[in-house]
């Protein structure tokens, strides 16, 4: 075992440091002190490094137990953040996401999405601006992840299969140049699990069903997301659900997406899914009918990945937001029936994260290397 350098201890006492910062609220240089058990010179000298580099500050200072009151220490998340950005086909949405995970600045832009290099160059001024506003108020930018609807090179630097935005060929270095800031692609499921994980450290296996007008998927296996050797792991969407069935974007027939899809809730886009759902609840017979059905569908697509990967499933996407109680048992009931293995365990849940999800998971891409760096 190589022998421990003195510049690698202090540096390993930076980590722990800022480590049990990072994770406590308010701590003093005793119970740094007790916990850590390094010397109050070491700890003073990491106090005062982190202070110059605004990852802490000095928070209130304790009622005196006979001596010398005590000062406490916070971190200071929203010293550092990144930006995560989505799009549809008609608004752009940009989150600024701290070291906490927390949104702390968020903008809407109307704009009509095209990969074409004006509206990138547009795009691009769009996020300098809320770069520049985030610095300006003390906040280091740390790069701009985007959330894309579409598969991503192995070496993540373009588009490779963008049919649902045409947004094939999107290049990282195209976008670097618009917005002047460090970019990356992050496929939209891939980047709503990352956001699973960040807000469940319990979380080891999981398969994850997205659902909104385009469903996805993510695998998520030890801890991590299972991306597969091209990145299409959890490309559930694209499976064949019903042989020579609906047609799907993809050109294809039959996949999950048509049939599990909010558009197959609400008649192509014929009601909004508030009304649908308001409908569902009051009785409506041929919305319950079709909301029974799409249940069905679900039903038979969680049977199949749970066949080759036997885990929990979690479900997000924007119709999670309308799904009660009943609705999962009901889902869990239609499961159980086609399973082949009746001493199965297993937990169909509801996603824990909350708006623009996939956004914040994309912010993350720079967030959780960060702090890792700082904390390990």
């Amino acid at each position: 075992m190589p022998k421990a350098t003195t510049a690698s201890i202090k540096t390993q006492n930076l980590h722990a440091v800022t480590a049990h910062i990072y994770t406590h609220s308010g701590v003093t240089k005793q119970n740094l002190q007790q916990t850590l058990g390094l010397s109050l010179p070491t700890i003073s000298q990491n106090l005062q490094s982190l202070e110059r580099n605004g990852l802490i500050a000095k928070g209130e200072t304790l009622d005196s137990t006979g001596g010398r009151r005590a000062r406490t220490y916070v971190f200071k998340p929203q010293t550092r953040c990144a930006i995560g950005v989505g799009t549809t086909s008609d608004q752009v949405t940009l989150c600024a996401v701290d070291l906490k995970g927390n949104v702390i600045a968020e903008e809407r832009h109307d704009a009509t999405f095209s990969a074409a290099p004006r509206f990138i160059a547009d795009l691009g001024g769009k996020i300098s601006r809320f770069a520049a506003d985030l610095e300006g108020r003390g906040s280091h930018v740390l790069g701009a992840a985007f959330a894309i609807k579409g598969l991503i090179s192995e070496d993540g630097s373009e588009v490779i299969y963008g049919n649902i935005m045409n947004n094939t060929g999107l290049q990282v270095k195209a976008l670097e140049t618009a917005t002047g800031l460090r970019c990356a692609l992050i496929h939209d499921s891939m980047a709503s699990a990352s956001a699973e994980l960040w807000f469940d450290k319990t979380l080891q296996d999981a398969i994850c069903l997205y659902l909104g007008q385009r469903p996805g998927g993510a695998v998520i296996v030890d801890g991590s997301i299972s991306l597969g050797p091209n990145r299409r792991n959890g490309t559930i969407e694209h499976m064949t659900l019903v042989p020579d069935g609906l047609p799907c974007y993809c050109g294809n027939k039959g996949c999950m997406d048509p049939y599990c899809s909010t558009e197959f809730l609400t008649s192509r886009g014929k009601e909004h899914l508030d009304e649908f759902f308001e409908h569902v609840r009051s009785g409506d017979k041929e919305a319950r009918r079709r909301f029974d059905t799409w249940l069905g569908y679900l039903a038979q697509t969680i049977n199949n990945v749970r066949n080759v990967l036997a885990c929990d499933i979690i479900i997000g996407g924007t119709v999670t937001q309308y799904l009660e109680t009943q609705d999962f048992e009901r889902l869990k009931a239609k499961c159980d029936r086609l399973n082949t293995f009746q001493s199965d365990t297993y937990e169909i849940r509801k996603s824990i994260c909350g708006q623009n999800q996939e956004i914040v998971g994309a912010a993350l891409h720079y967030i959780a290397p960060y702090v890792e760096a700082i904390c390990r």
